[in-house]
């Protein structure tokens, strides 16, 4: 059972994303008192420092399957799945110096190594003692470099695309360029305001979505962040961020990838026989994989003298599909399968210790 989670629960996370936020308490300023003075918010992160966040996550997805599964491989993978999955851990954040003034290396690691699944997998209930290893077959270890503003320069290392094999999926949708979902062990907050901003304030990124072969994009994802008012965490006075990230429908077909792959195997001296089955690929192959649009939500508690975000919350939801149609190892006959997947992803960071604030 701890095998086939791993290959759907891959896929959830890699597609975690976008539904309506959690209602929040904040104090706003009265609408008869002037709003705080405008500031320039930014990150001030001090190398040579570490800090951690409590990182809650609640997790869900409901998945059905129609085909044959042997197109995954050797991998078991239910007709029918709806698991929900807890826990709480520590993240911990160390600060190095970035490659270039104005910005700073940021190492994150984690796991989670309690997680609590609760749910049914081709009608029988999840038994969460089956499964004690699922929440830690990938820890978060990634290392990002990141200017003061929160704009994500580039970033590497284990982190949850590499479920996939090799990442191949892990930057869709481009959030990892600004730090909002997909990942948990992102950087914690959005990307602010190049200008002075007070309570009121709105600004706008857009970041180009690159396609899957590196070639043009497939869109463009807008985060949307507005001042919506200030508040009091540990008897700090923060601003209140609230950020819309809307992404475009990812869709792609690896057909033509591995086509290419067929043909730089086929021998030159290749049989009418040979030729045929590659004509039959041409015409047959299939490996689609389609995100639906998408908005997610967060909001962050952000600390602008010490500058970090002391609190944020993420919510959202995704819909994802694959359709495969690919020749079998053996016989050289296609199989055919499909998967639909609707995945519902809450994550809440909490500031517990820092030696920079």
């Amino acid at each position: 059972m701890r095998h086939r989670l791993a290959v759907i629960a891959a896929v959830a996370l890699v597609a975690a994303a976008c539904n309506p936020a959690p209602e929040t308490q904040t104090t706003e300023a009265p609408a008869t008192a002037a709003p705080p003075e405008a500031v320039l918010l930014s990150y001030t992160l001090e190398p040579g420092t570490s800090f951690q966040y409590e990182v809650t996550l609640d997790q869900s997805f409901d998945v059905d399957t129609t085909g044959d599964p042997s197109a995954f491989g050797d991998e078991e993978v239910p007709g029918e799945m709806s698991i929900q999955m807890t826990g709480v851990t520590l993240f911990t954040h160390t600060v190095n110096e970035g490659p270039t003034p104005g910005t700073y290396e940021l190492t994150i690691t984690g796991d989670f190594t309690d997680l609590e699944f609760s749910g049914t997998i081709d009608g029988e209930p999840v038994d969460s003692a089956e499964i004690p290893d699922l929440g830690a077959i990938e820890p978060v270890d990634v290392t990002v470099i990141v200017d003061e503003q929160g704009n994500v320069v580039s970033g590497e290392g284990a982190g949850l695309e590499d479920l996939l094999g090799g990442g191949a999926l892990g930057g869709l949708g481009g959030l990892e360029s600004f730090g909002e979902g997909m990942d948990l062990g992102r950087f914690v907050g959005p990307p602010l305001s190049d200008g002075e901003v007070t309570v009121g304030d709105t600004w706008t990124e857009e970041i180009v979505v690159p396609s899957f072969t590196g070639e043009g994009s497939m869109g463009s994802t807008v985060v949307e962040s507005t001042v919506t008012g200030t508040d009091t965490i540990d008897g700090v006075e923060v601003f209140v961020i609230d950020t819309t990230i809307s992404v475009p429908e990812i869709a792609f077909d690896l057909a033509e990838m591995l086509l290419g792959m067929f043909e730089a195997f086929l021998p030159e001296d290749a049989t009418d026989e040979e030729l045929a089955e590659l004509e039959m690929l041409q015409d047959q192959l299939r490996f689609q994989f389609t995100m639906d649009p998408s908005v997610s939500h967060s909001t962050t508690w952000f600390d602008h003298e010490a500058g970090l975000a002391r609190r944020s919350d993420y919510a959202g939801d995704q819909v994802l599909a694959m359709d495969i149609n690919v020749p079998d190892e053996e016989t050289g006959e296609m199989i055919e399968f499909g998967l639909s997947m609707t995945v519902s992803q809450s994550i809440g960071y909490r500031l517990v210790d820092s030696a920079s604030a």
